[in-house]
């Protein structure tokens, strides 16, 4: 195997962005997918969500693409599909620019069903068939490894991408509750939001939709940018398309995402 070649960080350039947004239920994270279209990215949109509309109605204006998704082994499939022309993300003969996962959480419950399949089981607590005592921590496990496998995949795609989750609480005990993207397990929800180039987390405060951009008690969030590029406030605008815009380079991005003034939102809830 040959040996990888001498790269500079200054020859570095941006053409795809990854975002990862996790929010509560009425937080806008459906409706966010919008912004990728509205950037002229022509996503496609991987539903894992249940339902024969996959929570998919409240943009069904938009005339968006959608898979319906129904199993992990599924899911690999269809990225596989996605990947085979060199440079290009395709799906029956139509080219996409954006590939967006709605959602991560909903997937985490595919995993997990395959394994209890596999072991026999109908639960993850109690006894087995054998009278022996089940350790959830091996289907977690097996989740995480999924988790990864997963992420390599979408993230070897030439289209940006956008991975949506849902709002969970985490910690508890001697450790202070926090949100964070929803999954089942401790590692995958620690682990998830330091993948992505941007890590945000959609609320509505004071019957405004945001995206916030930086942690707050303890709930993670960030958006990695071009060092020639000013940070971006705490809360901004939920626009996912100027965010990725922003993220390889476009300056002219940051005014949409700045329409929703810090100044009128209260500065903690």
């Amino acid at each position: 195997m040959p040996l990888p070649r001498l790269q500079r960080t200054d020859e570095l350039s941006n053409s795809f962005g990854t975002v990862l947004s996790y929010g509560p239920a009425g937080s806008g994270k459906t409706r966010s997918i919008l912004g990728l279209k509205e950037a002229g990215f022509a996503p496609l949109v991987l539903v894992t969500e249940l339902g024969e509309t996959g929570g998919l109605l409240s943009i069904k204006k938009a005339g968006i693409s959608f898979v319906k998704i129904e199993s992990h082994e599924m899911l690999i499939d269809v990225i596989r599909e996605l990947k085979k022309k060199k440079g290009k993300v395709e799906y029956e003969q139509t080219e996409f620019g954006a590939i967006a996962l709605d959602s991560i959480t909903h997937w985490g419950e595919m995993p997990l069903e395959h394994f209890m399949t596999l072991k026999g089981w109908t639960d993850l607590h109690g006894v087995n068939h054998k009278g022996e005592g089940k350790d959830p921590r091996t289907a977690y496990g097996y989740l995480a490894e999924k988790g990864r496998q997963l992420y390599k995949q979408l993230f070897e795609l030439s289209s940006h991408l956008y991975i949506i989750a849902r709002e969970g609480l985490f910690g508890g005990g001697d450790e202070a509750l926090f949100a964070a993207p929803e999954l089942p397990g401790q590692k995958l929800p620690r682990e998830l939001p330091g993948w992505p180039d941007a890590t945000v987390r959609l609320r509505v405060i004071a019957g405004k939709h945001c995206m916030v951009t930086k942690g707050e008690g303890g709930s993670p969030a960030r958006v990695r940018l071009p060092e020639d590029v000013p940070p971006l406030p705490l809360r901004c605008n939920p626009d996912i398309g100027a965010l990725i815009k922003l993220m390889c380079g476009d300056m002219s991005a940051r005014a949409a995402l700045l329409q929703t003034a810090e100044a009128e939102l209260p500065k903690k809830s």
